[in-house]
């Protein structure tokens, strides 16, 4: 599948989940486009690619969208997350409960703090990370995520691969030295926050 089509249903799978979280049974072309700022004839060519189609007058239903999409993508199955982290951050992501509303579940979590260590974020007991070799092996937990301080990262990083995991989201700023099969995401709020500035720039000079 093409990049660009795997990023703009990963769009549209985000937008119908929240709507249905609305009690919402169906969603348009329009609206999908609307809210993800991708032109309508293309987000019909998208779902008929995909072969999904919906009924004119009334659009997509949206439950069977959202199953569609998922298992386009190979979300039908729940993924175990190990996150390393138990600060503001950390906690915030594991007390998340949009994650497993997505397919995604916090398994463990992670910190070398003392005081962290043993506390409940989410559902979760934070671990002392020298568990987290073992933690992966046994729950199968195939995606990492840091967020931990800057100066951490790579360690964190290392321990990760180590361990088996072959996907990590950094929350960091550092940019890891991982192995060519382990793919790893920076999670980097101020890129989006540029964007947007530069797409708010353009709209000002354009009018």
């Amino acid at each position: 599948m093409q990049p660009g089509l795997t990023n703009r249903l990963t769009k549209y799978l985000r937008v119908t989940q929240q709507l249905i979280e609305e009690n919402r049974d169906a969603v348009s072309s329009k609206e999908l486009g609307d809210y993800t700022g991708i032109n309508p004839v293309q987000v019909r060519r998208d779902l008929n690619a995909i072969g999904f189609s919906g009924t004119r007058g009334v659009g997509y239903q949206a439950y069977d969208l959202v199953e569609a999409v998922r298992s386009i993508l190979g979300l039908k199955q729940t993924y175990n997350i190990a996150l390393v982290g138990a600060g503001n951050l950390g906690s915030a992501i594991a007390s998340s409960t949009m994650l497993p509303k997505r397919g995604f579940v916090i398994h463990d979590v992670f910190d070398n703090d003392p005081e962290k260590i043993g506390r409940t974020v989410g559902n979760v007991v934070v671990k002392h990370i020298d568990e987290l070799k073992r933690s992966v092996k046994e729950a199968d937990e195939i995606i990492g995520i840091i967020a931990t301080p800057s100066s951490s990262a790579q360690q964190v990083a290392d321990l990760m691969v180590d361990a088996g995991i072959k996907v990590i989201l950094n929350y960091t700023d550092v940019l890891l030295h991982v192995p060519p099969d382990v793919d790893v995401h920076r999670i980097d709020p101020t890129a989006q926050l540029m964007h947007t500035l530069y797409y708010l720039t353009q709209v000002g000079e354009a009018s």
